[in-house]
């Protein structure tokens, strides 16, 4: 389910303008990207730590694309 909502997610932040701080970026790179994948792989991950972990991923990847 929660990777629906991401994949769904994708279109409606396509148009956000990326951050400006590529440093910022970077450094978040990696541990965005770990908590994706475990999002991904646990899909029992209680919602109260789902949503909000979604919402990080989502952000990110809409920022810093």
């Amino acid at each position: 389910m929660r990777w629906f909502v991401l994949m769904a997610a994708f279109g409606l932040t396509g148009c956000v303008k990326p951050a400006i701080e590529p440093g910022l970026c970077a450094g978040l790179r990696r541990p965005v990207a770990e908590l994706r994948a475990g999002l991904e792989r646990h899909s029992e991950t209680p919602e109260e730590v789902g949503e909000p972990g979604t919402d990080v991923v989502l952000g990110f990847e809409a920022g810093c694309g």
